[in-house]
């Protein structure tokens, strides 16, 4: 998760330097795939997904209470992290006002 985290921040600051149409363009396509990566990931970490799986998947006992408290951090920053994405394409595509 901390991957995909750096890797959506790192794709944000390649848009917000992107000086042409063209390589915004390219960039949000590159940035759709990133998020439904991340959607896709979190779609498996529901509370249900949380209750038994510990290291490498492998079926455990129930999580201690500070590691799902971690994981729910986690997962709602990566939710932040999509929604400004989502704001940042929005304010991209809007037609320039005069």
């Amino acid at each position: 998760m901390d991957k995909q985290m750096q890797s959506m921040h790192e794709m944000r600051n390649k848009l917000l330097a992107a000086r042409t149409p063209e390589e915004r363009s390219r960039l949000m396509t590159e940035q759709m795939k990133l998020m439904q990566g991340g959607m896709d990931m979190m779609g498996g970490m529901g509370m249900g997904g949380m209750r038994g799986m510990g290291p490498m998947g492998a079926a455990s006992a129930p999580m201690d209470m500070n590691t799902r408290q971690q994981m729910m951090e986690k997962r709602m920053e990566m939710m932040q992290s999509m929604m400004q994405m989502m704001m940042d394409r929005m304010h991209m595509q809007a037609p320039a006002t005069k």
